[in-house]
C-alpha cells in the first residue's frame, strides 16, 4: 500500500502527511485497482491506517477483514511501524498472529520477534474447504542500524567504520529475513500437520525467492534422510509462478515480470506460494493455476495524474479453477 496513512497522521516523519485531496486520490487509486483485479482474497502490506482500509474494502464487497497487530507511532501521529492486513469475500473463521515456537527458539538459543507480524487467517473456500491464508512482509534489505555507543563521532564518521557497520547491518537484515521465513514455515507446517488444510502465502519478501534465507519455505528434503521426502512433500510450498508455468508447458512464451525496481534494475520481490492442492502435477490436487497477473503499469509507464499516489510495487494475482484432468 506504500505508506497507507490517513491524515492528519504521518509516516516516518512529521512532514509526510497527505493532504485530504492526496488522501482521496490514494484511496481512489487502490479502489480502482482492487475493483479491476476482482480477487476473492487480498493481502496488504504497509498499512498505517487499518480502519480506513477496512472501510474501503467493505465498500467494495469485502465484508471480512483482519489485522493481528497495531501500527506503532512515536507520538500518536507519526507512525514508524505499519502492519499487514487481509481482506476476503468469504467469512474469516479465525485470525491469529504467527508467533515463534518458544521451545524451538530455546533449543537454538535464539532471541526473536517478527519485524512485522504475519497474519494467519482461516477461511472456507469453494471446493477447497477451510484454507489457511498467510500475509507477510519480510524484513527489508535496509541495513540494521547500530545501537548508540560511546565511540567518538570522529571514529563513527570514518568511511572504514561506516563500511563495516553497513556490511554487518546488511547481514543482520538478511539473518532477520531468514529467521522470519523459517519461523513462519514452522508455524505453517505445524498447522498443516494438525489440520491438513490447504495453504496460501502472499506478500512482499523484500528479496527474490531464490536467495538462501527463503530455502526453508520451499524445502521438503532432509539433508541426510532422503527416505523422508515422500512424507515431507505434502508439507511443501511452491511458487505459484512455477505451478502456472508447469501447467502451461511448452505454450508458455512469457517471461516473469519484475514486481519492484531499484533505479532501472527490476526484481521479483512479491510472491504467492501455494500448497499441493493447487498443483495439477500433484495427484491429490484440487485446483489448477490458470492465470498469473502482474499489474505494473503504474511503475513501468506511470501517468502522473493517475498514479502519483499509487505504490512502488506491482500487484500480483493468480486465478485458479477446479482441476480439469
Amino acid at each position: 500500500m506504500f505508506n497507507f496513512v490517513e491524515p492528519p497522521n504521518a509516516f516516518y516523519d512529521f512532514e509526510n502527511i497527505l493532504t485530504q485531496d492526496e488522501w482521496q486520490k490514494k484511496q481512489g487509486w487502490f479502489r480502482d485497482r482492487i475493483t479491476e483485479l476482482n480477487s476473492d482474497v487480498i493481502g496488504f502490506q504497509e498499512v498505517f491506517s487499518p480502519n480506513a482500509l477496512k472501510a474501503l474494502v467493505n465498500e467494495l464487497g469485502y465484508a471480512y477483514f483482519c489485522t493481528v497487530d497495531e501500527p506503532k507511532s512515536e507520538d500518536g501521529y507519526v507512525f514508524n511501524s505499519p502492519v499487514v492486513a487481509f481482506a476476503s469475500r468469504y467469512p474469516i473463521l479465525n485470525a491469529q498472529p504467527v508467533v515463534a515456537e518458544p521451545e524451538q527458539l530455546k533449543r537454538f538459543g535464539i532471541e526473536f520477534e517478527f519485524n512485522r507480524v504475519p497474519v494467519h487467517a482461516s477461511i472456507e473456500l469453494p471446493h477447497l474447504g477451510i484454507t489457511d491464508c498467510y500475509v507477510v512482509h519480510f524484513k527489508s534489505q535496509r541495513p540494521k542500524e547500530p545501537e548508540e555507543s560511546d565511540v567518538t563521532d570522529e571514529v563513527n564518521s570514518s568511511p572504514l567504520h561506516q563500511l563495516h557497520d553497513e556490511q554487518l547491518g546488511s547481514w543482520l537484515s538478511t539473518a532477520q529475513r531468514g529467521l522470519e521465513a523459517n519461523i513462519l514455515h514452522n508455524h505453517i507446517i505445524q498447522q498443516r500437520k494438525e489440520s491438513n488444510q490447504p495453504v496460501i502465502v502472499m506478500g512482499d519478501f523484500n528479496k527474490p525467492l531464490f536467495h538462501d534465507e527463503f530455502k526453508g519455505l520451499l524445502s521438503h528434503e532432509l539433508r541426510f534422510d532422503k527416505f523422508s521426502t515422500d512424507y515431507l512433500t505434502r508439507f511443501q510450498l511452491k511458487d505459484s509462478w512455477d505451478i502456472y508455468c508447469k501447467l502451461k508447458g511448452a505454450d508458455l512464451l512469457e517471461e516473469r515480470v519484475s514486481t519492484h525496481y531499484y533505479g532501472a534494475k527490476g526484481s521479483v520481490l512479491d510472491y504467492i506460494l501455494l500448497s499441493n492442492e493447487f498443483d495439477s502435477s500433484f495427484s491429490g490436487s484440487i485446483l489448477e493455476v490458470i492465470g498469473y497477473t502482474v499489474t505494473d503499469q503504474h511503475i513501468v509507464n506511470p501517468r502522473f495524474d493517475i498514479d502519483q499516489f499509487s505504490t512502488d510495487h506491482a500487484l500480483v494475482s493468480i486465478t485458479a479453477r477446479i482441476r480439469q484432468a
